[in-house]
């Protein structure tokens, strides 16, 4: 005989995955798997930023003092390069409500370099040109 707790638990189980609750979570694996944590980037001057990655959320800390909350949406099937979509949260200390399509790359499991095309354009290079696309190599803290 099942107890009453128990009851209670697997209803209450059964009634999230009924609602849908967490069905917005995105699942943890691949490649957003290998991005979860902490990596640091230097610009030309050398002053380090800090991305975290959190589930499909990363935090950025860029040098001087500007911060970002972006959402991702990665495709690792995508070709001829892998797309990482940036979407700047509403309520972000900078640049709010901004969507940029890029490219990523990992070399190993300790370097990733990200590309974005400010304008609107997904970049077809891993380069900076100061206005319209901008990379970034990132190494695992």
């Amino acid at each position: 005989m099942i107890s009453r707790s128990a009851l209670v638990g697997t209803l209450v189980l059964g009634l999230m995955g009924t609602l849908g609750f967490g069905a917005d979570e995105p699942k943890i694996e691949g490649d957003l798997k290998l991005l979860q944590g902490e990596w640091i980037s230097k610009d030309q001057a050398g002053a380090e930023s800090t991305w975290t990655f959190k589930g499909d959320k990363l935090h950025l800390k860029a040098a001087p003092d500007r911060e970002y909350k972006i959402t991702i949406k990665i495709d690792e099937k995508a070709k001829p390069e892998k797309t990482m979509d940036f979407a700047v949260a509403d309520d972000s200390p900078n640049s709010k409500d901004f969507k940029a399509p890029g490219i990523y790359k990992f070399d190993g499991e300790k370097k990733v370099t990200i590309c974005f095309g400010a304008d609107g354009k997904k970049p077809t290079e891993y380069k900076t040109d100061g206005q319209t696309t901008f990379s970034f190599d990132l190494t695992k803290k």
